[in-house]
């Protein structure tokens, strides 16, 4: 019998600069499969109006810690918004703070 542990991901950043809304998070290796292998797909923004928004740009730098960074349009109101995507098969949610820095 296996166990498969899944860490949440941890966020980093919000960023609403450049003409675009970056969101930066973090995944451990508790987060890969039984091969090593890490599957990140299927990246929306849920904004509380209602409204999704599918990522425009993935890039993620693996390592014993993976950072990925989502880029959507730029958008000027995030409030109780959350990022949804999957990982490994497994739906996950991050929840976005409200304050844009």
């Amino acid at each position: 019998m296996a166990i498969i542990a899944f860490a949440e991901p941890h966020f980093v950043s919000l960023s609403n600069k450049g003409g675009k809304t970056t969101v930066i998070f973090t995944l451990t290796s508790d987060d890969k499969d039984s091969n090593n292998g890490l599957g990140i797909e299927n990246i929306m923004l849920e904004c509380d109006n209602g409204k999704t928004y599918k990522a425009k740009h993935v890039d993620a730098q693996f390592g014993d810690t993976t950072t990925v960074i989502v880029k959507f349009k730029k958008l000027s109101k995030l409030e109780n918004s959350r990022l949804k995507f999957c990982i490994n098969g497994e739906d996950k949610y991050i929840d976005i703070p409200t304050d844009m820095n």
